[in-house]
């Protein structure tokens, strides 16, 4: 019975039994220390050792640092757990869902478990099988083998290109891969499809006869979210539609041929104690501006428009009838006018031209007589 106890995994139930019958047994210690906790987090997987074979997870020394001291009750499946998963885990594991845009399905919905087992495994990373296995139990295989860059047997080795966790890409792949010709050549296929995308939804919008404020608000959130490809498209179907005056294309044209640049153009290498630029970003950010800055000049010009229309509009009701017929021209005359404003302004200036013909005839025929 004593074996047995002592053989128990519960740490707490074990101290218990050997201070029972012997004396000068350390105390229990019930909490990982921060010296313990930074450790742990500055580490890799790889980093934890394999004792005799097996790969152990270093808070297997101490049962309570993930179980508690609490003694569990009854006969429970359930185990005891001092937070639950992946909030526990991440007590000394980073929060990878947090730290890419793209997350693998396990990571996004806090179940490390799926992959990983919380003692010890054979399979290196604490894995519950070794890669690719553990993959093949959610990706189907033969799919696997038919992408381009699996050939061969490299698609057994998965993390070799992909991330188990997060990644910048769809595909979660690693940096390493991306800087080779096939990982260039992935990317390039990827922004192509991007921009073919992009046209094609711009010419659609265009079509549905979308107005320049959301064009232009496409494109603004398409530079200011990085997406150069999706917003090179919109802004050359701008570049070639009516929603742009003549005297606004060489504000656009020069965004579009930066945009062009920096997807064209090597990165240049930082100097010697200079931190890497990211020329993607600084382009994306002074198109999204040159676009603000022509939305904020129609929409003052608009501004002014609508006030020399209401100020006509006073005028005529008031009898001025020639300060409201030069008014009324003026507001026909202002660009990218709303068709109800240029309407309702036509009609006004027709029955002030119709009134001067009326006086006009009157005084001619006073004359005769």
């Amino acid at each position: 019975m004593m074996l047995l106890l002592l053989s128990s995994c519960d740490e707490v139930e074990r101290h218990k039994v050997l201070t029972f019958f012997f004396d000068g047994v350390p105390p229990l210690q019930t909490q990982t220390s921060e010296t313990q906790v930074t450790a742990l987090k500055d580490s890799k997987p790889g980093d934890i050792a394999p004792a005799g074979g097996w790969h152990v997870h270093p808070p297997l020394k101490n049962c309570v640092n993930c179980h508690g001291d609490q003694r569990q009750t009854g006969f429970s499946r359930k185990v005891q757990l001092v937070a639950q998963v992946p909030q526990l885990c991440h007590k000394c594991h980073d929060e990878f869902s947090t730290l890419e845009s793209w997350v693998h399905g396990p990571v996004a919905t806090g179940d490390c478990l799926v992959c990983h087992e919380p003692h010890k495994t054979k399979a290196e990373f604490l894995l519950r099988k070794p890669v690719p296995e553990l993959c093949y139990q959610c990706h189907e295989v033969q799919a696997i083998r038919m992408v381009k860059n699996h050939d061969g047997e490299s698609y057994s080795s998965c993390t070799d290109c992909h991330d188990g966790h997060a990644g910048a890409t769809r595909s979660l792949l690693r940096q390493t891969f991306l800087e080779k010709p096939a990982g260039l050549e992935y990317q390039s296929e990827i922004h192509r499809r991007k921009y073919e995308e992009a046209a094609r939804k711009a010419r659609s919008d265009l079509l549905q006869g979308q107005d320049f404020l959301a064009f232009s608000g496409t494109i603004i959130e398409y530079l200011q979210g990085g997406q150069l490809w999706p917003a090179r498209a919109y802004l050359e179907a701008l570049m070639n539609s009516d929603l742009i005056m003549d005297s606004e294309k060489p504000l656009v044209a020069d965004s579009l041929q930066k945009v062009i640049d920096v997807q064209t153009k090597p990165p240049m290498e930082p100097q010697e104690g200079q931190e890497p630029q990211d020329p993607s970003r600084d382009v994306g950010e002074s198109a999204a501006a040159a676009l603000k800055a022509i939305r904020d000049q129609r929409s003052e010009q608009a501004r002014k428009v609508a006030e020399l229309y209401y100020r006509s509009l006073q005028q005529y009701r008031a009898g001025q009838l020639v300060e409201a017929r030069e008014g009324f021209r003026q507001v026909l005359g202002a660009s990218s006018l709303p068709v109800p404003i240029k309407e309702t302004a036509q009609q006004y200036l027709d029955q002030i031209e119709q009134a001067f013909i009326q006086k006009q005839e009157q005084s001619g025929w006073r004359l005769l007589k």
